[in-house]
């Protein structure tokens, strides 16, 4: 029983967790075109390739740790990373602040400069990363599957390293704090929602909430993580963050499902 928890942790919410962003970029995709009038097209452009991205990069979980032992986990493990650090942060970060803002208001340059800043801190991370993984250890063994993870800290005492610290410091800048501030301009948006336009799109604020209690999910559950690996010297607690980014995806489902306006019936879904 206690290595059936393992595979569910490990392998099934990761893999589940993946399918419910990839949904969510298709569905995305598909109802773009319908709304661009109310977001822009940038929001939703951006948004596809974020839950695109972040669906990969929660998908692939159980290859990093069932492809065999070092150095597959931090080959895998880097790779992934690089797509949640320098191409996921960004874009949802940009998807957020066109959805406030409007397309038009949010210049090109600015985009160049965050996807510039989250390329640069993930390139980072992946160097500092090779270094803290010395090598893997067996995290569980389900009948003929070995699963192996990165050891992330330099001895076997269980003592974070140095370098563990730079690599919380560079997830908590991207996509933590970004990801953080995203859902808080979107909680902002909801609450402060132009009157003439809630007359118009009076579902609007609700869906917004509804995004913003997303990010937060996501962002928390990633940081809880991180504190419980520096400070209590509890390593490998992922099931936590993938728990929270199913929670989110399914709050996500949610927002992106209501209409725009409570009387109008749902059709975008044929």
């Amino acid at each position: 029983m206690n290595e059936f928890f393992f595979v569910f942790l490990n392998v099934v919410v990761p893999f589940l967790s993946g399918l419910v962003y990839m949904a969510l970029a298709r569905y995305v995709k598909h109802i773009g075109p319908m709304r661009t009038l109310v977001t822009g097209k940038l929001t939703y452009d951006k948004a596809y390739w974020g839950f695109l991205f972040f669906g990969i990069y929660l998908a692939t979980r159980p290859l990093q740790i069932l492809l065999g032992p070092y150095p597959m986990p931090l080959i895998i493990n880097n790779i992934r990373e690089f797509v949640m650090i320098g191409l996921f942060g960004p874009a949802v970060t940009i998807a957020m602040m066109s959805l406030v803002f409007g397309s038009a208001n949010v210049p090109k340059v600015l985009v160049r400069t965050v996807f510039g800043i989250g390329l640069s801190l993930a390139a980072i991370f992946v160097i500092v990363n090779t270094k803290a993984i010395g090598g893997s250890e067996l995290i569980f063994e389900f009948g003929k599957w070995r699963a192996y993870d990165g050891i992330w800290f330099d001895n076997r005492t269980g003592a974070p390293s140095s370098l563990m610290a730079v690599l919380f410091l560079l997830r908590l800048l991207d996509p933590v704090m970004l990801v953080f501030g995203a859902g808080t301009l979107v909680m902002w948006h909801g609450y402060t929602y132009p009157i003439e336009k809630k007359l118009l799109y009076d579902n609007m604020p609700r869906k917004l909430y509804y995004m913003g209690w997303a990010c937060y999910s996501f962002s928390l559950s990633m940081l809880s993580v991180g504190l419980l690996f520096l400070f209590a010297h509890i390593p490998n607690q992922w099931w936590i963050y993938y728990v929270g980014a199913l929670t989110a995806g399914l709050l996500e489902t949610i927002s992106l499902s209501l209409p725009l306006r409570r009387s109008v019936q749902i059709t975008e879904h044929a």
